[in-house]
């Protein structure tokens, strides 16, 4: 289902009251937040605008600080593209308290998507044994990571032309041809996920933390179980116990781990279970390139067609 152009309406009100940049003789200045946005945003662009990454490449959203340097990037930025369903809550807090004004530029990249079709809960991961729903990262609030989908991706991207030609529309014409040839990649690398998933006959995956709910549903997989339902929270031994029967249960062949988490705890657990180990990326930290998005999903997707053979 196409995303509503909510986003796009978000911006009305700042460029009603402001020239646009282009029309000024000025290049666009456009900031994001996480590197799946980059390489959007960056194969849409071109050469055209001015283009940085708020985080630096090896810090994600999840552990990240707001520095009063960070302050200036905004002021100077345009527009400033995010995920939203609250990863970025850093941001939007330290915008609200130093610079109210600049929350006009901020474009939620999820806005718009019908509630029905994001996943607010994980029934099947939360164990007798789980800690109190409280504690839950997600729990009242949208699991957020929509990127990881490439369905979504192809979504996002229309939604980010349109607020692009609309605030620069000098390089309209530019834009909408940039980002034409990058939907078609996108659209060939959904393909590629679905040729290459739809016959194995392994489909059970759990993972370290419930970053993948929208990857798995989009191909068919069935994700069983986390070993983090919280980032950071360790989870029980009695957590733990009823997750092995699980993941014996359901015949999981390999545990995911995330390259940005310490892997000690999978490992083991893979280890006293007899099972494999193989990495997920959450694509939240690394280069910031064009190509990054495409190059992280297809790594991802090689890891899975070994783990799950």
């Amino acid at each position: 289902m196409p995303l509503r152009f909510l986003l796009v309406l978000g911006l009305l009100s700042w460029m009603g009251c402001k020239p646009s940049t282009a029309a000024e003789g000025k290049r666009l200045r456009v900031l994001t937040s996480i590197p799946p946005l980059y390489s959007w945003a960056a194969n849409v662009v071109g050469d055209r605008a001015d283009l940085q990454n708020l985080l630096p490449p090896n810090v994600g959203p999840h552990d990240y600080e707001f520095r009063p340097r960070d302050l200036r990037k905004v002021q100077e930025a345009d527009i400033i593209f995010i995920n939203g369903l609250g990863v970025e809550s850093w941001l939007t807090k330290a915008i609200a308290a130093n610079d109210p004004g600049a929350d006009r530029k901020i474009v939620e990249v999820a806005a718009g998507i019908p509630t029905n079709t994001l996943i607010y809960e994980l029934p099947a991961l939360h164990l007798s044994t789980t800690e109190p729903a409280e504690l839950h990262s997600h729990v009242g609030a949208a699991n957020p990571h929509l990127w990881l989908d490439p369905g979504f991706a192809r979504q996002a991207v229309s939604n980010l032309l349109a607020v692009l030609q609309r605030a620069d529309p000098i390089n309209a014409a530019a834009y909408a041809t940039n980002a034409a040839a990058y939907q078609a990649r996108l659209q060939a690398l959904d393909q590629e996920f679905r040729e290459s998933l739809e016959g194995l006959t392994r489909r059970e995956v759990v993972t370290f933390h419930d970053a993948f709910p929208y990857l798995c549903r989009r191909y068919g997989l069935n994700l069983v179980g986390v070993i983090e339902e919280v980032p950071g929270a360790s989870p029980s031994p009695r957590y733990l116990a009823e997750l092995s029967q699980v993941i014996r249960g359901n015949r999981v062949s390999a545990i995911f781990v995330e390259p940005q988490f310490d892997t000690k705890l999978a490992r083991q657990l893979a280890k006293d279970l007899e099972v494999g180990v193989a990495p997920l990326d959450t694509l939240e930290t690394g280069r910031l390139a064009p190509q990054s998005y495409e190059d992280g999903m297809r790594a991802n997707l090689k890891a899975l067609k070994r783990a799950l053979r």
